[in-house]
Order: structure tokens, then sequence, then C-alpha cells
């Protein structure tokens, strides 16, 4: 998601934080002052901290490689079955680090910095879900990969759903985590002023400057009003695709609640949800992500 919430609140003072989890993502709260009232935004972001932080004995190759247009960085890891991680809005493939060593056990993992994101190439003014969807594709062919195993966070998740709606047997089985077939980022930003890279805190800026390495006119970009973020998949198409999925869903989900993964899990026919109590849209951090490997797993393992 472009994951932004907007919320009305009357409260005479917030106090900014911000808050890491082992260094997986940071939640930065901040108000902005109105005539009426307080507007209290809260960004989601999903941003691996950079630092000195290994992946254990796993061996990493990274690599860069065109397609679509765009140069786009990946690492890789291991040996087996491809699997690809696609990480969330802000971040990059650096978010999966501390995921990586118990999927190259089983699998060759490619974490890939998506369209806009990390070291692969800014976001352009035609930006749109569909065409990192088609980075994917190109992706994988590039490669020669006959078929592939993927997980998808938020922006990841949506891209993996646009590509198995158009190329589903390409995608063997995929795991998407704080998804919906129908979602418009646009309807999250619903004040110019306050959707901007000047409205954010500077302890934030520099999280991104760390994560990002094309400079500020990359950071801005993703936080562009006019962005072209959304997926509009119908019943039908949704229906049509033959993958197996497991839907990962936060029942406090702060961006889509949990009707859109309801959704989403009826209209496709080989699928299982799992709603993650007392979790948010980042529902395989914290105290869930050794749950959520764990079902990964099993799931990606599985033969039926």
């Amino acid at each position: 998601m472009v994951d932004i919430l907007l919320f009305e609140s009357n409260l005479g003072r917030l106090i900014a934080s911000n808050a890491t989890n082992r260094g997986q993502y940071c939640c930065t709260i901040f108000s902005i002052t109105g005539t009426s009232m307080k507007r209290l935004f809260i960004f989601i972001v999903f941003a691996s901290l950079v630092g000195n932080h290994g992946f254990g004995q796993v061996f990493k190759k990274e690599k860069m490689v065109q397609v679509n247009g765009i140069d786009m960085y990946y690492e890789v890891y291991g040996q087996g079955e491809p699997l690809l991680l696609l990480h969330g809005w802000t971040q990059s493939s650096a978010f999966w680090k501390d995921y990586i060593a118990a999927y190259a056990k089983s699998f060759k993992v490619y974490a890939i910095d998506l369209r806009g994101h990390g070291k692969t190439s800014p976001i352009a003014n035609d930006f749109t879900i569909n065409k990192t969807a088609d980075d994917l594709l190109e992706f994988i062919n590039h490669l020669g990969l006959e078929k592939v195993k993927a997980i998808g966070l938020s922006y990841g998740g949506l891209a993996l759903l646009e590509l198995t709606g158009s190329h589903a047997k390409k995608v063997e089985s995929m795991i998407l985590i704080g998804v919906s077939q129908k979602y418009n980022g646009a309807e999250n930003a619903k004040m110019k002023e306050t959707f901007s890279y000047e409205n954010l805190p500077k302890s934030f800026i520099d999280e991104l400057r760390k994560i990002h390495h094309h400079g500020d006119h990359q950071i801005r970009a993703l936080f562009d009003e006019n962005l072209n973020y959304q997926i509009n998949l119908s019943d039908q198409k949704v229906k049509a695709i033959t993958s197996k999925a497991l839907l990962v869903q936060g029942d406090g989900d702060e961006v889509l609640g949990i009707d859109a993964a309801i959704k989403l899990d009826h209209n496709l026919p080989h699928s299982e949800l799992w709603i993650v109590p007392n979790a948010g849209h980042l529902a395989i951090t914290g105290s869930n992500k050794n749950g959520f490997i764990t079902k990964s797993l099993q799931f990606l393992n599985s033969e039926d």
C-alpha cells in the first residue's frame, strides 16, 4: 500500500516518536496543526534500517539486471527452487534480512529491490503497479526461470497479484501479506499538503536515505501525491488465477481491515486465509516473525 492513514483527531498534543523493531521497520507518528483541528498521520513505512546486519552464514550474491527499461538490483541466497521476496512501499530488499537464512535452506532466494526502491532505478512519472508486475515478469524470463514461488508484502504483494492475474503459470505459489484486489493509494492521501516530502520528520528522512541509494529525488518520488498507486482486478480475473495462495492479514490492519482479505480469499480458487490476531498491516514482524516463517515454509513446501 501507499501506507498512509489519515485520522481526524482532537488531541491537544502529540509526541512524535520513532519506534523500531530490531531494525525491521520504522513507524513515525506526528501531527500537523490545522485551523479547525489536528490531524494525525501514521506512516507505516516498512523501512529496514541499514547497518552491520548479517545473514548468518548464508552466502550472498549482489546483482543488477536491466528489465523493462530500469536497472533492477537483487540479491541471491541459497540453492533450490526459486523464491522471490518482494518488499513493501519505502522498503528495500533489506527488509527480509531476518527471514532469508530460513528460506535459503530450502530455496534459491531472490531478494529484489522493486521499482523506485533501494538500489533499483527511481520511480518515473509513468509509474503503475502493473509496470512493477511487468518488471517481475521480465526478471523471471531474463533468468530463464520456468516458474517461481514468491512472497509479497503490501506493494510487493500487489505487484505479485497483478503478475498472477496475467501470467499465473509463472507463479506456482504465492504468499500475499496485506493485499487487496482493489486499492487506490490516492484515497489515503486526502490532502496535498500532508502527503509530501516536506512534511516528513528529519529522522524519518535520514532512515530513508540509508535505504534508497539515488538521493533525495528518489525519496521525494515515493511521496508524490499524484502517484498512480492502485490496483483494480475484477472478481472474474481473480477467480481465473490458478496459483496457490496463502493470504496473511492482521486482524487490526490499519490500511485494509480484514474485509479485503476475506473477499480475495473467496475469489481465489486455491487459497487459504490466515488472519493474524493482534496484528496490524505488518502482520509478519516482531513476535509474529517466527510463526510466519514456520507457516510460510510449510505452505511453500507443501505438494497440494
